[in-house]
């Protein structure tokens, strides 16, 4: 239903650049109004807003006319202007990782971090020996409220985490089909030492430059800032870590603290020390700005490692991992109408006393008849599918698994296991037992009948899953990579059983860490 008024909206979307917002509207299901023209705006508020639907939430988005925690704090501040029954604010866009912000926990480009509390790292005191941070900064700006909270806590459990990561990969293959500019970017991801700078090693082509002073080994020109580390020819025995492009990594979640400053991070040693000393997984620019003002969640993609090799080639695709982690933690979020109710539940009041009157029984066959043409309809357009396309193409193949997905959302399980059933079989066949994608359909199989109380056919598909990633297991293929998971996984085995839910939990995340 479109909303009457302003106060219809109880979520806001916060973006710093253009390319974040962008992420963010192409997976609008629906836009209702672009800059005011149908809403409009109270007197005094700057901002310009652009309002549409996600899923089943009505949200306003607004493009900051700049960077930084002032430019966040305003537009928060006169977004409640306009907008008095926000809710909840999602800052959403790009960010610099942590590589290591924990003994075996990596984090890589593309993946997504989400924020439970915020660190401001540029907040302290000038002494004439130096700068020195203010420490507890998290009680300084306080922590999300109960619900976030709760909520966050919920997305920490395991099987919480591979539902929403599944979540997160389905919209981002929603807007990759969209707009190619969101895809992987088809370069290695590659982490120098935190020491090594990105500069002029050698004299520059043009000239005496800072970066061959004797002035300091951190003087860097500005020249360099606008080279890639392939054209500098930066050492690639600085390389401590590289994940190739031709893997089959997929983004992962992170749930944490977050680093935010006024100032880019463009420093390997101090992203290290305050990773360290913090226990931060990235680093940004605008949480400060929103968090006393609106509550809040951060959810960024990470673009870069924070040091002085960052590059703009990974800014497109973790806008749209971020929008896509964005759009699934909505998923979750249930705003809290006037009265104290959950707007779904008012709506499905609504719903059904306006379709379905107790005493309307022509109401009642007129949407029978109209469900069941939209069956027959449906089951016409897949059979002339699978007539259409090779049973063995893999693009077919894909097609089959996120229709699976798509009817799984709308509860309908056992068309979705259908379809996930023939997605399994026929990447068996082309690509064998114990290849990625085919273990990915054949654990949505498994859902798909756990969700129709079909549990014996369930626990089948499941254990199917675990001789798939033993499989991988005994191959030998892990590394520092996959050594928690391995841990918690035997831990999982010894406590709970080979079959446990938890213990093929760990198991998923271990083959995830092995591939890549």
């Amino acid at each position: 239903m479109r909303p009457k008024s302003r106060k219809d909206f109880a979520i806001a979307i916060i973006c710093a650049l253009p390319i974040e917002a962008d992420a963010v509207e192409a997976l609008f299901d629906e836009t209702y109004d672009r800059l005011g023209r149908v809403y409009g705006k109270q007197p005094g508020d700057t901002n310009a807003y652009i309002n549409g639907r996600m899923d089943r939430h009505n949200v306003v988005l607004y493009y900051m006319p700049g960077m930084g925690k002032e430019s966040a704090a305003s537009v928060a501040a006169t977004l409640r202007i306009s907008y008095t029954e926000i809710q909840l604010a999602l800052v959403v866009g790009i960010c610099g990782g942590a590589p290591s912000p924990s003994p075996g926990r990596q984090i890589y480009l593309g993946d997504i971090i989400i924020s439970d509390s915020v660190v401001t790292y540029d907040f302290g005191r000038q002494y004439p020996g130096g700068f020195r941070r203010k420490r507890d900064v998290k009680d300084i700006l306080g922590r999300p409220n109960q619900e976030i909270r709760t909520l966050l806590a919920g997305l920490n459990a395991s099987r919480s985490q591979i539902e929403f990561q599944q979540q997160m990969l389905l919209n981002l293959h929603s807007l990759q089909q969209k707009e190619t500019r969101w895809q992987h970017p088809g370069f290695d991801d590659i982490l120098f030492d935190a020491s090594y700078l990105h500069k002029h090693h050698t004299p520059s082509p043009y000239g005496r430059c800072d970066c061959s002073t004797d002035n300091s080994p951190y003087d860097i020109c500005d020249k360099v800032l606008e080279i890639e580390c392939h054209d500098l020819k930066c050492d690639k025995n600085q390389i401590i870590r590289r994940r190739s492009s031709t893997t089959l990594a997929k983004a992962s979640v992170h749930i944490g603290k977050v680093a935010s400053a006024d100032t880019v991070m463009k420093s390997g040693e101090h992203r290290d020390t305050i990773t360290r000393e913090e226990r931060v997984l990235g680093f940004e620019m605008e949480a400060t700005g929103v968090w006393d003002n609106i509550a809040c969640i951060i959810v960024k993609g990470v673009c870069d490692y924070a040091d002085s090799h960052k590059s703009k080639m990974w800014q497109c695709y973790a806008a749209a991992t971020g929008a896509s982690a964005a759009m699934a933690f909505l998923g979750y979020w249930r705003p809290i109408g006037k009265n104290g109710i959950i707007d779904d539940e008012i709506e499905s009041l609504q719903y059904m006393s306006l379709s379905y009157p107790a005493n309307n029984k022509n109401a009642r066959r007129k949407r029978t008849a109209r469900d069941n043409k939209s069956k027959a309809n449906f089951n016409q357009s897949l059979k002339g599918q699978k007539q259409n396309l090779r049973e063995d193409n893999e693009d077919t193949l894909s097609s089959l698994h996120w229709l699976g997905h798509d009817l799984y959302n709308q509860k309908k399980y056992a068309l979705a296991a259908e379809q996930y059933r023939d997605a399994w079989e026929g990447r068996r066949r082309a690509l064998g037992e114990n290849h990625e994608d085919t273990l990915f359909s054949l654990y949505w199989l498994g859902q798909a009948l756990d969700s129709q109380a079909k549990y014996a056919d369930a626990e089948v598909a499941l254990h199917r899953l675990w001789e798939g990633r033993q499989a991988l297991y005994d191959q030998k293929k892990y590394a520092l990579a996959a050594e928690q998971h391995q841990g918690t996984w035997e831990g999982r085995k010894q406590v709970l059983g080979e079959n446990h839910e938890d213990t093929l939990s760990s198991l998923y995340w271990l083959g995830q860490a092995l591939n890549k």
